[in-house]
């Protein structure tokens, strides 16, 4: 048995596995012709011959359909993994553009994500044409940077910049902090210190770095929460605050409009500033995923900084030019956050 099976192994045209895997990836034969640039009947006919190795069907051939078969399912996950990693493969190594796979950003969860979905969100519409973008989070800031590191994810977004001679990263700005109580508290305290001492803080179970930094801040203001309220839902802790059930820190940009509510934001003893980072692997420099996010980083930058040195070149070439290989500059700097503003 394991003689024929790695006959069969052996016997494998491959170009009839990629036919099958762009067939089922559009579930279209006329789509995947157009793709592979054959004609319908070769698809159909090399699809056919696979199924004849394999010893069965793939696909169900409905009128003016066709639908995979659980062993077709099967076959098209395995597929995809493999032409995926395969497009990887080259990308990581071709002077050209390749393209075509997704890509997997990790994403540190905090209350301040604000920032980040928004770089997020310029960042797909620049990736989208070669390829689909997917993301994950990640609370806490090591295993996302080891997560990085290791391949899990192809670039993050993180809150503490890395110290790996082996990762690159950009700062994509740093959002601001500000506390949220109800219109009710702020009127009844004009000395914001007694709001503390009034109500709970509600913040993130799983959001250290924002906590450290928030509890550091009220503390060199002398303030010294008695009661805190650990969620891991940023909604939950606003409704509370909402009601003047307690006091929460969110971004500037993501605290909701005073005039459509009760709550109000303000600040204690000045901003409280919260920097991100985009974080990637050195080794994958040549990859379309990674110069597109050092084209956004450079776009977004005012000042870009090289490891090089002076007088060396830094960036991705010019336009209508070929890309050399990169060399990346280690540490952007693009603040986007106002100066703070009282109230």
């Amino acid at each position: 048995m394991g003689g024929m099976a790695m006959k069969k192994l052996k016997d494998i045209n491959w170009n009839q596995v990629y036919y099958f895997y762009e067939v089922a990836r559009k579930m279209s034969m006329k789509e995947a012709a157009e793709v592979t640039g054959v004609s319908i009947p070769t698809v159909s006919e090399q699809i056919k011959r696979l199924e004849t190795l394999l010893e069965t069907p793939l696909f169900h051939r409905r009128p003016r359909r066709i639908e995979l078969t659980l062993e077709g399912e099967t076959l098209y996950q395995h597929a995809k993994q493999m032409f995926e990693s395969g497009l990887r493969f080259l990308d990581v190594v071709s002077p050209t553009v390749i393209g075509g796979y997704p890509v997997r950003i990790g994403i540190q969860e905090s209350f301040a994500a604000a920032l980040a979905l928004d770089f997020l969100m310029k960042y797909f519409d620049v990736y989208s044409p070669f390829g689909t973008v997917h993301t994950a989070r990640e609370p806490i800031a090591d295993r996302l940077i080891e997560n990085i590191y290791t391949g899990v994810f192809d670039w993050g977004l993180t809150l503490t910049a890395p110290n790996s001679t082996r990762l690159e990263y950009g700062k994509i700005g740093s959002a601001e902090i500000v506390f949220v109580a109800s219109h009710e508290l702020l009127e009844k305290h004009k000395n914001r210190v007694e709001i503390f001492q009034e109500v709970p803080l509600a913040r993130g179970r799983w959001d250290e770095h924002l906590n450290k930094l928030i509890s550091d801040h009220l503390q060199a203001a002398d303030i010294y929460v008695e009661e805190v309220i650990d969620s891991d839902h940023v909604e939950f802790c606003l409704r509370l605050a909402e009601q003047g059930k307690c006091v929460t820190a969110v971004s500037r940009n993501f605290a909701p409009d005073g005039s459509q509510g009760r709550l109000r934001t303000f600040g204690i003893g000045g901003p409280i500033v919260l920097p991100y980072y985009a974080v990637w692997r050195q080794s994958s420099q040549r990859m379309i995923a990674i110069r597109k996010l050092i084209d956004l980083l450079e776009r977004d930058s005012k000042m870009i900084r090289s490891r090089q040195g002076p007088g060396q070149p830094t960036g991705v070439g010019g336009a209508g030019m070929e890309p050399p290989p990169i060399e990346l500059p280690h540490h952007f700097e693009a603040e986007s956050w106002s100066d703070f503003e009282r109230e």
